[in-house]
């Protein structure tokens, strides 16, 4: 039997108590994972804000998911390791198979993606973050061109991996592939683009448009009762601010930045028409990928990925739903394995 779990030091004895008091028990040990304690992207806010309130350095949400163990959040409050604060991150830095690249959806981040860089993905996790994310770092790109010019700078100005492979979730999907063609036109090697239910139904919307939808998505998760002229950043911040101050690990200038990347993306991907290529593209895909909304307001001609005469194409079919997916563990080994296998064909 383990003996009991002891903190080692106030830092700890602080993070412990936070830890608790989201999840309702203490870490089983220093490498006890958030994640895998019964954390997920809800609770991962929740603690970012308790711990914001209970120490002097500034946590970010990034930190729960770059340093998930009760260890690594412990260490990164103390200053022992640095957390990273550019838009290339490292959230696991070895394992066997070729490395992945997670590409931020129309969050702008790849909060949420944390099950495809822990157990039992076995290669170099790394993330990008969308400009805007961060006030400081000036407005988000305006259209999808744009926005892959300025990730492939990003990523040629980092530490990253020329030979990987890439994975986006949703509409992060259809960032993930024109990246890859952007970066395969400059000679970096493709392993391949792993789609997470991405569709092409993309309806024609303004950024304004987008951060609206955004809103009314925010306020009904929240059960915050607003009229549509009442709708705006501020107007729902302060509502959050009132019912929900744990859902907010942001002050409001991060939440309006969050807000307008959200539309930023939203609208770079409307309209968008996919270009064959010519590395492996594999589609993991659920029942209620196409939105029947979206499917209805979408102007243009949509052919579908498995149509595209793509030269290594492959569909495979997940059993859960959309939301559910990026959680569901068989569909993170489904993954795994099909990343593995890609590896296995080129070493032949």
């Amino acid at each position: 039997m383990l003996p009991p779990f002891v903190e080692r030091d106030a830092t700890e004895a602080v993070v412990a108590a936070q830890w608790s008091r989201v999840l309702g028990a203490p870490p089983a040990s220093l490498d006890a994972d958030f994640f895998m304690s019964g954390g997920n992207s809800l609770r991962a806010a929740q603690l970012t804000t308790a711990l914001r309130g209970a120490f002097a350095v500034k946590i970010t949400l990034n930190t729960v998911f770059q340093f998930p163990t009760f260890r690594g959040i412990s260490a990164r409050i103390r200053g022992d390791i640095p957390e990273s604060s550019g838009r290339f991150i490292t959230l696991n830095a070895s394992g066997a198979g070729g490395p992945l690249l997670l590409v931020p959806a129309a969050s702008g981040g790849v909060i949420g993606l944390h099950r495809f860089a822990g157990e039992p993905v076995d290669r170099p996790v790394h993330g990008l973050q969308a400009r805007g994310l961060n006030p400081a770092d000036g407005a988000p790109g305006a259209t999808l061109a744009g926005m892959v010019d300025d990730f492939i700078d990003v990523l040629e100005a980092s530490q990253a991996p020329r030979s990987i492979h890439l994975a986006g979730y949703c509409v992060g999907g259809i960032l993930a592939y024109e990246l890859a063609r952007g970066l395969h036109a400059r000679d970096w090697d493709i392993r391949s683009v792993v789609l997470l239910n991405t569709s092409l139904y993309c309806p024609p919307l303004e950024v304004s448009e987008g951060v609206q939808e955004k809103l009314r998505s925010i306020a009904s998760e929240a059960k915050i009762d607003l009229a549509p002229r009442d709708l705006s950043a501020r107007t729902v911040f302060d509502a959050l601010r009132c019912s929900a101050p744990d859902l907010l690990p942001v002050d409001f200038a991060e939440f309006e930045a969050r807000l307008q990347v959200y539309g930023s993306v939203a609208s770079a991907v409307s309209g968008y028409i996919p270009q064959p290529s010519d590395f492996p593209v594999r589609l993991f895909s659920t029942n209620d990928r196409d939105d029947p909304s979206d499917m209805a307001c979408t102007l243009h001609s949509v052919v579908d990925w498995p149509d595209l005469g793509l030269s290594d194409f492959a569909l495979h079919d997940v059993p859960v739903d959309h939301f559910e997916m990026i959680n569901h563990e068989p569909t993170v080994h489904a993954v795994e394995d099909t990343l593995t296998k890609i590896d296995a064909t080129r070493q032949q």
